[in-house]
């Protein structure tokens, strides 16, 4: 489906499609998630325009899978050009979130330090080479050369962050660790509306109502479960619109259901023709 436009107060927005991927169905859900043998997962970028600033943030997987590496075409779609892009966020540095980002040769791109240190750590390159981190065999090499062939290029133009900045007006990266250490999300902000872009820290519909539910992905679990629960709860409590890389379409609202929570997954379109229903309405509070 391309480019979906949608509004966060004066902001322009859109979700990019970059394709989908499928998985083995244990590397998502936990054996108690019941995982069917083999689960697809969405990518899906976000672009906003400040109306002097455009944002995009992450990147896509370029040619990791058959399906994949689609942004340009749904940039396009948008109406713009990799040039067109000022600044990228890459919420974290794993191979789906940061193939594309030397198509974007003229943005400067954002991430935070304690990320790209580790990515880029002689160790953690050691480690990934020897398949020691994940237990995820090949995959793991795919890691290391990964953050070699796009991050590392891409150095003159990074923007490292040590803690929670605005980027851009009313674009605020903070830390959010667990799936990886240097892990951040993103807040975006204007008029009485918020967009809360959260990468991966929840990357499957049932860790809405399954908080505790980690994945093969994720490094640390006590803190991918404590950072996952904040955000949800901020989620509700400001009533933002809530986005991720791997949820269905990209974006949608959180309700809080008892001790969990509920994804409902937004229409974009729809939100561009009529008002968001009262619990998707992200006003502040």
């Amino acid at each position: 489906n391309g480019a979906e436009r949608f509004r966060i107060g004066d902001y322009d927005c859109w979700t990019l499609a970059d394709g989908e991927l499928t998985y083995p169905g244990w590397t998502t859900l936990p054996p108690e998630g019941e995982p069917p043998a083999e689960l697809t997962a969405p990518y899906t970028a976000i672009l906003v325009d400040t109306g002097s600033t455009r944002v995009l943030i992450d990147t896509g997987a370029g040619a990791l899978g058959p399906n994949t590496g689609r942004l340009p075409e749904s940039l396009a779609a948008a109406g713009f050009l990799p040039e067109d892009v000022h600044t990228v966020i890459l919420s974290h540095a794993h191979p789906d979130h940061i193939a594309g980002v030397q198509m974007f040769s003229n943005a400067a791109v954002v991430m935070m330090r304690k990320e790209f240190e580790f990515w880029m750590s002689a160790e953690t390159q050691a480690r990934l080479e020897a398949c020691e981190i994940y237990g995820l065999g090949p995959l793991e090499v795919v890691m290391a050369t990964s953050v070699r062939d796009h991050v590392a290029p891409a150095r003159d133009r990074l923007r490292l962050l040590d803690r929670p900045t605005e980027i851009a007006a009313g674009i605020l990266v903070f830390p959010a660790p667990g799936h990886t250490p240097g892990h951040a999300a993103v807040l975006v902000s204007s008029g009485r509306q918020q967009l809360l872009y959260v990468g991966d820290a929840l990357i499957h519909p049932a860790q809405f109502e399954h908080p505790e539910w980690v994945s093969a992905f994720d490094l640390s679990h006590a803190e991918t479960v404590r950072t996952r629960k904040q955000l949800l709860e901020r989620a509700v409590a400001d009533r933002c619109l809530f986005a991720g890389f791997h949820l269905p379409g990209g974006l949608g609202a959180v309700e809080a259901r008892q001790a969990s929570f509920r994804w409902e997954p937004a229409v974009p379109a729809g939100i561009n023709a009529t008002p968001p229903p009262a619990h998707a309405a992200c006003f502040v509070s």
